[in-house]
């Protein structure tokens, strides 16, 4: 029973038009990413996220009036940064809107044409990387429902605490968030107003983190697996079996290649245009998110709150992890389209042909690199660096 609703909801959020970006595209609209057409509509979408723009600058007023507990601030630092980075991506879609349109339009038209040209080897591809995104749309929704759970949840758990007894009104009352208040926060009923009101902005940060962070990875996995099918339409472009092709079926499949790859380039920079300044604030603020909830996990001693600064801790880190990943993987893909050319039956070509063998040689070496700013690159060993970083800091704070 529970299969079978799985897959029928499952089911439901596929899109026969949008045949890989099909859920993310259901969940940009849900969440008020892509905006709707109606004007009034879009205006109220709009007005929502500036609401919760508004509440992150509550918080750090709290911040601000916190003092010098060390706890508290790492707590109120940590929750306020993470709150920054959802701002932050959803007025960044917003404002890039056409952008995100432009990309996404090309991705749909660009998956179509492959599935309507393909064969053994590039239906393999095609099944492959679409199966990869739907594990990874589901398994990241997972994880972030997780992480919203537990949060949501802690303060719960704190204020039914065995060890503690019920709440008794002698210590602060433990809110979900830690944020200034118009009203008096710590007693009821402003109390129970507050918990309503953070758990609703942080079911909003969940659902904006689910919707930008996978279909920012489904866009890689795509760019990834149109080099894949460009490497192999590199290695037919002049024929099986050394039979060759005429100059004129020649000619032909270069100036199509090319113009793949050049609307490959130009969508992906397009992307990486509207990607890195996010990128550039999530990785600055991602070293002291990790680096505060390291310091929490070790320092706490309440199990609840040591399992809470768990999931946070592999929340930031995972999330991290994937965008470094992709990016790489897309990287190292665009650097072997090339090998494609060497691959085919250059060797049984005319001198003309060979010639348009080069020139499209000197296309293909142009590679594809994700940016966070302008100072550093979405890879592997970036990734490397913060958490390193990251404990640094975290060191510094234990001394």
């Amino acid at each position: 029973m529970l299969k079978e609703s799985l897959f029928w909801l499952f089911e439901s959020l596929e899109d026969p038009n949008r045949p890989l970006f099909g859920p993310n595209y259901w969940l940009l609209n849900k969440t008020g990413l892509l905006l709707p057409k109606n004007r009034m509509d879009r205006i109220w979408i709009i007005i929502i996220h500036e609401i919760v723009m508004i509440f992150v600058v509550t918080q750090f007023m709290e911040l601000y009036l916190i003092g010098t507990d060390l706890d508290l601030v790492l707590s109120n630092l940590k929750m306020s940064m993470l709150s920054s980075v959802c701002v932050i991506k959803a007025n960044a879609f917003v404002f890039w809107q056409e952008n995100w349109s432009q990309v996404i339009d090309y991705i749909t038209e660009a998956d179509k044409f492959e599935r309507d040209n393909q064969d053994e080897a590039k239906g393999n591809i095609i099944n492959s990387y679409t199966r990869y995104c739907r594990r990874v749309t589901y398994l990241y929704w997972v994880l972030v429902f997780t992480t919203f759970f537990t949060t949501v949840t802690s303060s719960l758990v704190k204020y039914y605490s065995l060890e503690k007894g019920f709440y008794n009104g002698t210590e602060p009352f433990p809110h979900i968030l830690s944020s200034w208040m118009p009203f008096d926060k710590d007693n009821s009923p402003g109390c129970w107003i507050t918990v309503m009101w953070h758990t609703w902005l942080c079911a909003y940060g969940a659902a904006i983190m689910g919707a930008y962070d996978t279909s920012v990875m489904v866009v890689m996995v795509y760019f990834g697996g149109k080099l894949e099918l460009l490497r192999i339409r590199c290695r037919e472009m002049l024929g099986t079996e050394g039979k060759g092709i005429s100059n004129e079926n020649a000619e032909k499949v270069v100036r199509q290649l090319h113009g793949i790859h050049v609307l490959l380039l130009k969508h992906s920079r397009l992307f990486n245009s509207v990607l890195s300044p996010v990128m550039f604030c999530y990785v600055v603020i991602c070293s002291v998110m990790i680096c505060a909830s390291a310091y929490q996990l070790t320092s706490t001693t309440n199990t609840a709150q040591k399992l809470l600064m768990a999931e946070y801790l592999i929340f930031g880190i995972a999330q991290l992890f994937m965008f470094c990943w992709h990016s790489n993987c897309v990287m190292y893909k665009s650097q072997d389209v090339m090998m494609g050319l060497y691959e085919s039956d250059w060797w049984a070509a005319n001198l003309q042909q060979r010639k348009n063998v080069l020139i499209l040689q000197g296309q293909m070496r142009i590679v594809h690199i994700y940016t966070a700013g302008p100072f550093t690159n979405l890879t592997l060993p970036t990734f490397i660096a913060i958490l390193k970083g990251a404990y640094s800091y975290y060191t510094i704070l234990r001394k």
